[in-house]
């Protein structure tokens, strides 16, 4: 471990109660402090979204104290410097087998999560995924240590998909990164736009990372009366930006995941957002008492806007927290706080959020529109889908039954 990629973390508050603690535990016996360790980047192209989690992480344990169920929490940060799983699963391996955590949780990126999902089943270490999307994670190879906070990739696109027909549209082009997670973000849109009655009419798939997206964004067929979208990052930010200037913006409507105009990018896209429809699980602009504390608590903190990812981190530490008070704080009892973890019903930013029997979030899904609100940006809510879950209104069995989205690559078009 280097200093540079090391991030030992406890906070000022908590680091005076760690330490007392400490004190206390060699005089008493007390319980020594709940490690947890936080894997996510800080370096590379996902260090923003990283910076945010771990921040919102940290947030939650700050305000409670850095203690849950009678018991001080230690939060150890590592930096995976990379999107590799292997840099993912050596820094897995360390905060286990050496700093002795309890609870992994963080990572950005789905084949990270997927690595360490194999790590975590094989130890039996509980395992809370704050951003990793990847639809089979829980569902096919669910592991009873293995739990997400944030999203399955498709969750959020079942929803888009009904809404898009119910508004008017007939003939849907798709356009993703191609990818894995491109391939499930726009799948779920297409399988409810087409149950419903709708029709694909061309898909577009673009290399992750294009600097000029010209070439794909000039195919689109103009017959079509929606384009439903999978971009993230600079993706997303290159493609709005260029489907504005293509004279595509006000022609045919533009909608998408939640990410395309997430707040990281949002303020640098200007009015070339305006008007564009996604699907997510949350929004700042969402108006209630639990989101606007959390949102004002996180700017106050980082004096950086409050972002999903931000969210996420706090879904995942307020998770985690739920279940240390379960069994009072005694999470040696492995099979006592995995049992909690899978019964956990908190009230977070995003509204309530509980866990289905593949240990997937249930929550309310919402549609929102980019719209300009005392000179700034924000995606405002237009419509909610309360109580949505990864399999929307398929049983588990029959969801899994049908074909993976990945395996329905260039494949909706009839």
């Amino acid at each position: 471990m280097t200093q540079r990629n090391r991030w030992r973390i406890i906070t000022g508050f908590v680091a005076l109660v760690c330490g007392m603690s400490l004190l206390v535990n060699a005089a008493t016996g007390a319980q020594a402090p709940f490690k947890i360790g936080f894997v996510i980047p800080l370096t590379g192209v996902y260090a923003a979204l990283g910076e945010d989690m771990r921040d919102g992480f940290l947030l939650y344990w700050s305000q409670v104290g850095s203690k849950a169920g009678g018991r001080a929490v230690e939060v150890i940060v590592e930096d995976k410097g990379s999107n590799k799983p292997d840099d993912g699963l050596t820094k897995a391996r360390k905060l286990v087998e050496r700093d002795g955590v309890q609870v992994l949780a963080g990572v950005i990126s789905s084949p990270v999560a997927v690595a360490l999902r194999e790590y975590a089943h094989a130890q039996k270490i509980p395992f809370i995924v704050a951003n990793a999307g990847a639809d089979v994670i829980t569902q096919k190879l669910r592991s009873p240590y293995v739990f997400r906070a944030s999203f399955s990739n498709s969750d959020s696109s079942h929803p888009l998909g009904e809404w898009a027909y119910k508004t008017g549209y007939r003939r849907m082009v798709l356009m993703a990164s191609d990818y894995g997670a491109g391939y499930e973000h726009v799948g779920g849109i297409a399988r409810t736009f087409i149950e419903a009655g709708g029709k694909i009419i061309q898909e577009i798939y673009s290399p992750l990372g294009t600097a000029d997206f010209a070439p794909f964004i000039s195919t689109i067929d103009r017959s079509g009366d929606v384009v439903a979208v999978f971009f993230a990052g600079a993706d997303a930010l290159r493609f709005v930006n260029q489907y504005a200037e293509y004279g595509l913006k006000g022609k045919i409507p533009l909608i998408g995941k939640g990410f395309l105009v997430d707040e990281v990018i949002l303020p640098k896209l200007g009015d070339a957002a305006l008007d564009i429809v996604t699907s997510l699980q949350w929004t700042p602009a969402l108006e209630t008492p639990d989101n606007k504390k959390f949102v004002e608590a996180y700017e106050a903190k980082t004096k950086r806007a409050a972002t999903v990812y931000a969210e996420q981190g706090y879904v995942s530490a307020q998770m985690i927290a739920r279940a240390m008070e379960s069994v009072k704080g005694n999470v040696e009892n492995r099979d006592a706080f995995l049992a909690a973890l899978r019964k956990i019903e908190i009230n977070a930013p995003r509204g309530k959020v509980r866990l289905d029997d593949y240990q997937n979030p249930i929550h309310t899904i919402y549609i929102r529109k980019v719209e300009k609100k005392g000179g700034k940006l924000q995606n405002t809510v237009i419509a909610s889908y309360p109580n949505t879950g990864q399999f929307w209104k398929w049983s588990p069995e029959a969801y899994m039954a049908m074909p993976f989205y990945g395996d329905m690559k260039n494949k909706w078009v009839k």
